[in-house]
């Protein structure tokens, strides 16, 4: 199986060679990038040239002016041909040899639609902060909770029929767009989850996008709303209960998640991984 990962980019020159590197150093090779380049005014272009240079037919660059992160992301999904597809932001890596433990788990189970692992922290230099672990998708309360409260959006990897069926990305969304597309690709999907960490999130001071807009802070809040309502109104419960009173739900359910997480010592081994962190730079 061909996989096709996306990465929009723009003016990330600083980490955008650790992307492509966290790919193309995967121990498998029926892979494309496609990078799309969202009018970057920093060296970024130069640098995803140079390895289309010593990496020829596995990297696609697509340059177009700046649109925002969701239309570039777009871009790349209509260009993918592969079976499994994912997305992976500029400034993030994926763990080594999650490839080939993605396509044996898709072998092993050909009727899971989408696969989803942990999502490892890291500074800005790319150093291990804590394990962000997941518990078993559930639709219900994802729908409830939000989808990115339960799917970290650079460890999931669909098949492609997945999301011819349930759409691309929400281009008037600037935030929240990944929240709103898992709350779409999941709908009546199989969705299994991989006791991995996939890939390392760089935690950033701010994003590009709210250098952009100054009204951040609101815009982030709307859209987070925008997905709730629409995913609460998938659910049988919402013709009995209004969206107003959905907190009366919401309680007894992230009740329940914080029990299984104690369970599991979620919170115990996420305060292990911070203390020695802590203690890595005292």
């Amino acid at each position: 199986m061909k996989i096709s990962i996306v990465t929009p980019n723009f003016n990330y020159e600083k980490f955008i060679g650790k992307t492509i590197e966290s790919i193309i150093y995967q121990n498998y090779d029926n892979y494309e990038h496609i990078i799309v380049d969202d009018g970057s005014t920093d060296n970024s272009v130069e640098i995803i040239n140079k390895y289309i240079h010593s990496n020829d037919n596995k990297i696609v660059l697509i340059r177009q002016e700046n649109k925002g992160q969701t239309p570039a992301i777009n871009v790349g999904m209509k260009k993918a041909t592969g079976d499994i597809i994912c997305w992976i932001n500029s400034d993030d890596t994926f763990c080594p040899n999650v490839f080939v433990e993605i396509i044996n788990f898709f072998d092993k189970n050909p009727n899971c639609d989408i696969v989803f692992g942990d999502m490892n922290v890291t500074d800005l230099n790319g150093d291990f902060i804590y394990r962000r672990r997941h518990l078993n998708f559930n639709y219900k309360i994802a729908c409830l909770l939000g989808f990115t409260t339960v799917l970290s959006s650079n460890a999931i990897f669909w098949k492609k029929e997945a999301m011819q069926k349930n759409g691309l990305f929400d281009e008037t969304l600037k935030c929240n767009m990944d929240g709103d597309f898992f709350h779409r690709l999941t709908k009546n999907m199989t969705v299994k989850r991989i006791s991995l960490p996939l890939a390392n999130f760089r935690k950033q001071p701010y994003t590009k996008a709210s250098e952009k807009n100054k009204n951040w802070e609101e815009i982030v809040k709307k859209e987070i709303e925008i997905e709730r309502k629409n995913s609460y109104a998938d659910l049988y419960v919402s013709r009995i209960i209004p969206y107003e009173f959905l907190f009366i739900i919401k309680f007894p359910v992230r009740l329940y998640r914080v029990i299984l997480r104690f369970i599991h010592l979620h919170f115990i081994l996420k305060k292990l991984e911070m203390n020695n962190y802590t203690k890595k730079f005292k």
